[in-house]
């Protein structure tokens, strides 16, 4: 399958990122501005690193639909003070990267065009030789447009982040067979199939939803499969939950998401990424992962 295959090259990849990554410099404390060139895709990375602290864990922040990811990166700073974490924020600017491309992950995969959500692991692999954290924790973070790529990252594309935070995408990736990639299993590789759907619903997934974010999207009025999810954000994301807790209770593997709300909060990025709710998540991870 050609999903596959270009994972696999990919993934391939990891070894060069890591060898041109450690002849740059250590990141200066604060804001800063780093590229990345992954199997020849040149990313643009809005990076913060706090001062005076012992790092604790690499957070990656995915911008939504505007793909302002330096906005993300700024927004994400005091919890990254917090924590005494790196935020990393990657551009996967609209040019390059269309609907199909980011929110869709890249699913189906197209021809001679890698999946982006196989840049993902490419990402974490570089982050970890650009910071010299070579076992911190990696959290990956998304609102709206950057949750739904995380969904098919940790769906069809997972790495080694210990928890992925996914917060009011406007589609989920069901987790079942019946619904066709990219919103569910049905037309992946059917000897991978099953347990990659069970390997889904076993992942530290921690849904985050605005309580508030109750408009309808006029972006996904017209998709049957995000229609058939919900009216909203907000009942979509409680609808993917509770299917993935029956799913995994069906097929009788541990289930590894959680669902929080975070009160007064509609569809605001900023507020979100500011919720006690998001911090008390991503400390429970730390800590969980400091442990082992």
């Amino acid at each position: 399958m050609p999903e596959l295959k270009t994972a696999a090259c990919l993934v391939g990849a990891i070894l060069a990122v890591m060898a041109g990554a450690a002849e740059t410099q250590a990141l200066p404390e604060g804001r800063s501005l780093e590229t990345a060139t992954l199997a020849g895709e040149r990313f643009e990375v809005s990076v913060f690193r706090p001062a005076a602290c012992q790092i604790r864990a690499i957070l990656f922040v995915l911008a939504g639909k505007n793909r302002n990811s330096a906005t993300y990166r700024d927004d994400t700073i005091p919890l990254a003070r917090h924590e005494c974490s790196l935020v990393f924020a990657p551009d996967f600017p609209v040019a390059r990267f269309s609907v199909q491309q980011y929110q869709r992950g890249g699913f189906p995969a197209l021809q001679r065009t890698p999946p982006a959500a196989t840049y993902m692991k490419l990402l974490e692999q570089w982050a970890r030789a650009v910071s010299g954290e070579p076992r911190v924790p990696i959290i990956l973070m998304g609102h709206s447009a950057g949750a739904q790529y995380l969904e098919r990252v940790e769906a069809y594309a997972p790495g080694e982040e210990v928890m992925t935070v996914i917060m009011n995408p406007a589609t989920y990736v069901e987790p079942e067979t019946e619904t066709a990639v990219p919103y569910g299993f049905r037309n992946w590789p059917e000897s991978g199939s099953r347990p990659d759907l069970k390997r889904y619903l076993s992942r530290n997934i921690a849904v985050i939803l605005g309580a508030e974010d109750t408009e309808t999207s006029s972006a996904t009025e017209h998709i049957p499969a995000a229609t058939e999810q919900g009216r909203n954000r907000l009942e979509r994301g409680q609808w993917a939950y509770a299917q993935g807790r029956e799913q995994a209770e069906k097929l009788n593997v541990p289930f590894g998401w959680t669902i929080t709300l975070v009160p007064a909060t509609g569809h605001v990025a900023s507020k979100m990424l500011a919720s006690a709710e998001l911090q008390d998540a991503v400390e429970t991870a730390i800590r969980s992962a400091s442990s082992r």
